[in-house]
């Protein structure tokens, strides 16, 4: 049986999550849970994140300088 849990928000997270419930037709102690449990669920960084892989277009539309400084930040070994 799920316990219940009272946490204060303010006014722009409720209406926040009060969007998103309505645009999911979900109620918004079901979107609180899903976030809650998608926010303490121990996943890998690359599981996290696999989503983006690929998605950062460094084309011609991105200057040299541009490109160096972004090669120079995330620099790995």
């Amino acid at each position: 049986m799920a316990e219940p849990l009272t946490i204060p928000t303010d006014k722009k997270l409720r209406e926040a999550l009060e969007q998103r419930a309505a645009s999911q037709g979900k109620t918004v102690p079901e979107v609180a849970r899903e976030l809650l449990a998608d926010a303490v669920e121990e996943r890998p960084l690359s599981e996290r994140i696999g989503h983006l892989r690929g998605r950062l277009d460094l084309s011609a539309a991105t200057s040299d300088s541009r490109r160096r400084e972004i090669k120079e930040r995330n620099w790995r070994p």
